[in-house]
């Protein structure tokens, strides 16, 4: 159900046709924004625009490819030229490819280590770099309280600025904890957290809060369908138990935080990067290992999508 949190703010969503973002982009809009879904997918924007529309939200579809800077310039004017701000942007584009996950850096080519990269880091910083000034130009944002200047403490000079923007990046565990087999990914992720503290400190003097979620192994569309076509419970069981709460998470888990970071509630959190892992990322690994082997040692046909991926964990 809306609570109309961010009714009269626009907020964009990179890669918003389907998975974590379009999970978000239904979440931002059911909370009353208008969401443009910035994807290359035009099938799947449409659905998802269609979908927001059909449960009373706003939504738009802007067809781009996010390692383009014009695509940056584009889907920040439409924001501006149609809607006349921008609150809220969500950078979630997910990159493809060899050089994403196959092999270490001896295995990669450059080519494809790029190409991962600017999907990975470029487009974060692309999007950044033109949203910042549209939302310093759109001023405090609808719904955002002031902040209650000399309320406590002892203040002088001129009061803090009113909340004007809030940008979530999504990096990932990847980004706090490495894995062998994947160095542009973990590496790409990590940075975005790095970049995220940055800006925090860089914007944060001008009202606009940055921060960034680590998800943990979320089952969005395409890795459900990859599930279902595996057909090995035992497999996906594994991955349940790698977490405290015995679950892999769903894109809607995802949404409802970067709600939160992008809500008035959050004024006071920037420069964080939020785990939404199930507690995967604290979970010590001797306990991991003593927890799941007998589970292994009794399933010795198990499979995971990473089989599918030619990354067999049993050799790990």
């Amino acid at each position: 159900m809306s609570d109309g949190r961010f009714d009269g703010q626009v907020a964009v969503v990179t890669g918003g046709a389907q998975g974590i973002g379009g999970a978000t982009a239904r979440r931002l809009a059911l909370d009353g924004a208008h969401t443009i879904i910035v994807d290359l997918n035009e099938e799947l924007g449409i659905q998802n625009v269609a979908r927001i529309e059909s449960d009373g939200g706003s939504a738009q579809l802007y067809l781009g490819d996010v390692t383009k800077e014009e695509t940056a310039t584009g889907m920040v004017a439409e924001a501006m030229s149609r809607h006349g701000r921008l609150d809220i942007l969500v950078q979630n584009a997910f990159p493809v490819g060899e050089g994403t996950f196959g092999g270490g850096v001896t295995g990669i080519d450059l080519e494809d280590w790029r190409a991962a990269m600017s999907v990975l880091l470029d487009a974060v910083f692309l999007g950044a770099k033109h949203a910042v000034p549209a939302m310093q130009e759109s001023g405090p944002a609808p719904g955002f309280d002031a902040v209650p200047y000399g309320e406590y403490g002892l203040h002088e000079g001129a009061p803090p600025p009113m909340e004007v923007g809030r940008i979530v990046n999504m990096s990932s565990v990847h980004g706090l904890l490495q894995a062998s087999g994947v160095p542009a990914y973990d590496a790409g992720k990590a940075a975005v957290i790095g970049l995220t503290r940055q800006m925090a400190v860089e914007y944060g003097p001008t009202g606009i809060t940055v921060n960034a979620i680590a998800p943990g192994h979320i089952i969005t569309e395409k890795l459900q369908k990859l599930w279902e076509e595996m057909s090995n419970p035992a497999g996906y069981r594994l991955f349940e138990l790698q977490y405290p709460v015995r679950r892999t998470g769903r894109p809607e888990d995802v949404a409802n935080g970067v709600a939160f970071l992008c809500s008035s509630e959050a004024s006071f959190i920037t420069g964080v990067t939020l785990p939404i892992d199930g507690g995967h990322s604290v979970q010590l690994q001797e306990n991991l290992v003593v927890e799941m082997k007998d589970f292994i040692q009794e399933n010795a046909g198990l499979k995971t999508h990473f089989d599918e991926w030619g990354t067999d964990l049993r050799r790990r």
